[in-house]
């Protein structure tokens, strides 16, 4: 009998000898007694009960902590082989009978405390995985000291710390109430939001319920691309555009799109229809230098706006959008004008894609860039892509999924999401039955997971549970920004491709006066290449198959 399934059998056995009374959202085991549960291949290195306030520790250096209120909860700590640190909470006696997950974001590193305490006052059991290096590392764990590829720490990374978690928070709720969760959730953005998808894609049965924000899918691909606006920059000028011309820009094409959509309000509605031509920034007589652009600033921006080609002309990924919250988050500059690009991407690019910390990425150029984006594509689009189209199972399990991204996105770019939601459609038979399990929202004017000028999702979370277990679809989500004076303004997000259309009447600033109209797909959306198919050979399919037998086993 394999180990896993006899640890599930004799904690089995020593519930059902428990007082009846014990089966409550109480607990069934001492919090502390957790710490001697015999997992496998891990160990629980803390179990110990938290009671009124908890301290977050400070997400970066120079960041303050936050102190935040907390029921009582058992708080325990694992360590799953060989570096995976897991944080499982459980409420002691609020427990809604529920399972939370919370993602991470970057290369992770760090457990989520945030996203925990969320959970835990909200009556959630939560938990949380750095999934499985430092985050002072960032993503130079990938690579070992001789030059090869860590294979076993990018895969608990793409995939392998998720799956753990889930398995080992499951089997801690057991233990401690003395029976299962009603229903399981995933929340997450960026990286959260991969390792979401990650989840409905290999492991749908794991979660019912998955809210999946701006999510770092396609990652072997999109990662690369946003050292595209420096590598042009780098190419064709030799130097970075100023931010002061970046931004009169973005300001000028939010001007000339803005009120496309009847309402004028700082933010661009669709993006995909603004077409806003960099050479109406060019420089004119009377102009001032600091701010307009000169005509080959402008075919640079043309460049950054279309996303990188192969060598004939094919768009292998999508580009920076008009009306981003910053068009300085890929295409930025450090004060003293020198170029600063995005230290995820760079860190990509000499780990995991050359395999050599001492590169250059300003030697890249416009046409070696395509060598190394199919690189990538080869070498890491089968562990961490997380973009199969492929949802059935999902479906069949009765899972359901939100999926939103900001339309103003500086960091992941907002159409790679619609490409993949347009790709489900068709894997899935169409929008009539995607729209049964699964819908994407856009928000305008939104920025990475969070911020920009446009209004906000609120309560996200609440419409999938309400999804999940009440059946009811949401036909659309609140969006809200606070205005100056202590207004607020309210949007309602369409699922796409709908958009909100002002009926004409009532405020603007009221998400009441708004309905939902039919919207187009954007030929734009279809020109990446899809059809390709990455070599198998990352990690050994046969062990990674028995590994997943031994998981149904233990369920």
């Amino acid at each position: 009998m394999k180990r896993p399934l006899l640890e599930l059998i004799v904690w089995t056995l020593a519930l059902l000898l428990l007082p009846f009374s014990a089966f409550s959202v109480a607990p069934a085991v001492p919090c502390a007694d957790l710490k001697n549960v015999p997992f496998h291949n891990a160990t629980v290195t803390s179990a110990s009960e938290v009671s009124g306030t908890f301290t977050i520790p400070p997400p970066f250096p120079g960041f303050p902590a936050q102190t935040i209120p907390v029921p009582t909860f058992c708080r325990v700590a694992l360590t799953v082989e060989p570096a995976i640190n897991i944080e499982v909470w459980l409420p002691k006696t609020a427990w809604n009978q529920r399972y939370r997950g919370e993602g991470g974001g970057g290369y992770a590193g760090s457990i989520s405390y945030g996203g925990l305490v969320q959970g835990i006052n909200a009556g959630y059991a939560t938990a949380s995985t750095d999934t499985g290096h430092p985050a002072s590392a960032g993503g130079t764990f990938a690579l070992n000291p001789d030059g090869t590829l860590n294979n076993q720490l990018i895969f608990d990374f793409a995939e392998r710390s998720l799956h753990e978690m889930v398995k080992k928070a499951k089997l801690l709720i057991y233990i401690y109430y003395g029976q299962r969760q009603v229903y399981s959730y995933w929340n997450g953005c960026s990286t959260g939001g991969r390792q979401g998808l990650m989840a409905a894609q290999r492991f749908p049965e794991e979660y019912d319920g998955y809210v999946i924000a701006a999510p770092a899918i396609n990652w072997d691909r999109f990662i690369p691309s946003e050292l595209w606006p420096e590598i042009v920059m780098n190419q064709e000028l030799g130097r970075p555009i100023s931010p002061a011309k970046l931004n009169a820009f973005n300001a000028a094409a939010i001007a000339a799109c803005d009120a496309e959509d009847g309402v004028a309000d700082g933010v661009i509605n669709d993006p995909r229809k603004c077409d806003y031509d960099p050479n109406a920034s060019v420089c004119q007589p009377g102009s001032n230098p600091a701010t307009c652009l000169t005509q080959a600033e402008a075919n640079v921006v043309r460049k950054i706006l279309d996303g990188p080609t192969d060598h004939k002309g094919r768009r292998l990924w999508f580009g920076l959008e008009r009306g981003v919250s910053t068009f300085l988050g890929l295409a930025g500059s450090t004060a003293a004008g020198d170029f600063a690009p995005f230290s995820i991407a760079t860190t990509h690019l000499a780990y995991w894609i050359k395999q050599n910390p001492s590169f250059d990425w300003k030697t890249v150029t416009e046409s070696s860039f395509v060598d190394d984006f199919r690189e990538s594509q080869r070498k890491f689009n089968e562990i961490i892509g997380t973009d199969d189209p492929n949802l059935h199972r999902l479906r069949r399990h009765g899972g359901k999924v939100i999926i939103w991204h900001g339309e103003s996105d500086q960091l992941i770019f907002p159409r790679g999401t619609v490409n993949y939601y347009n790709r489900v459609l068709k894997a899935n038979g169409g929008i009539k039955h995607v729209d049964d399990f699964a819908r994407l929202f856009m928000a305008p004017g939104v920025a990475h997971c969070a911020g920009g000028n446009g209004p906000n999702p609120v309560g996200t979370f609440n419409a999938i549970v309400n999804w999940v277990e009440h059946g009811v679809a949401p036909d659309t989500l609140l969006a809200q920004r606070s205005l100056p004076g202590g207004a607020v303004r309210t949007r309602p997000l369409c699922p796409y491709p709908k958009t909100a259309k002002w009926i004409g009447s009532g405020s603007t600033d009221d998400a009441t006066n708004f309905v939902c109209v039919d919207g187009q797909h954007d030929v734009r959306d279809f020109l990446v290449r899809d059809d390709f198919k990455p070599h198998h050979g990352f990690f050994d399919h046969e062990h990674h198959e028995d590994e997943r037998d031994e998981d149904k086993n233990e369920r």
